[in-house]
C-alpha cells in the first residue's frame, strides 16, 4: 500500500486549506480529505498513513461502533415490515456497509463515511475518532 505524501495531494477546490487524494483497496477508491486545521499538514498526514497502514484493523473498529449504534434501530426502527425486509444480523448490516470516504482533522479526528444500502433512506453513517484511535461515536447525515 502506498503511503500518502505531500507529492499525491491536491488542494480541495472547496477548501483552500484542506487537500484530497484517493487510495484503493480491494480493488474499492476511497476518497480522503485531509484538513490539518491547525497543525503542521505532514502530522495530518502521519495520521492518514498510520490509518491505511493499518486500514483492515481500523475499518473494522469503525464498522463496529456502525453496528453497534445503529443495527438495532435498523431492526426495530427502519425497516419496512410491510414488505417482509427480514431482521438482520451484525454479517447482514455490515454487508450493507460501504466505505466511501475518510476525512482526516487536524492530527486526532478521522471520520469513515459509509453509504448504507438504502437501509436509513441513504444517508452517510460516520464513524468518528477523535484521537485517531477509538472509533467510540457515530453520526447519521445526509
Amino acid at each position: 500500500m502506498n503511503k500518502i505524501t505531500k507529492e499525491n495531494l491536491k488542494i480541495n477546490p472547496d477548501n483552500e486549506n484542506a487537500f484530497q487524494t484517493k487510495f484503493v483497496v480491494n480493488g474499492q477508491s476511497i476518497e480522503i480529505s485531509l484538513d490539518p486545521d491547525d497543525v503542521e499538514l505532514e502530522k495530518t498526514i502521519n495520521l492518514v498513513n498510520k490509518i491505511i497502514g493499518q486500514f483492515e484493523l481500523y475499518e473494522s473498529k469503525a464498522k463496529k461502533v456502525i453496528i453497534q449504534e445503529y443495527l438495532e434501530s435498523y431492526n426495530d426502527n427502519w425497516r419496512n415490515e410491510e414488505d417482509d425486509e427480514p431482521e438482520l444480523d451484525e454479517q447482514a448490516f455490515s454487508e450493507n456497509l460501504t466505505l466511501n470516504s475518510i476525512t482526516f482533522l487536524s492530527d486526532t479526528s478521522v471520520d469513515f463515511f459509509y453509504s448504507e444500502n438504502g437501509m436509513f433512506g441513504n444517508h452517510y453513517l460516520i464513524a468518528q475518532s477523535f484521537d485517531g484511535e477509538n472509533f467510540n461515536d457515530t453520526t447519521m447525515y445526509g
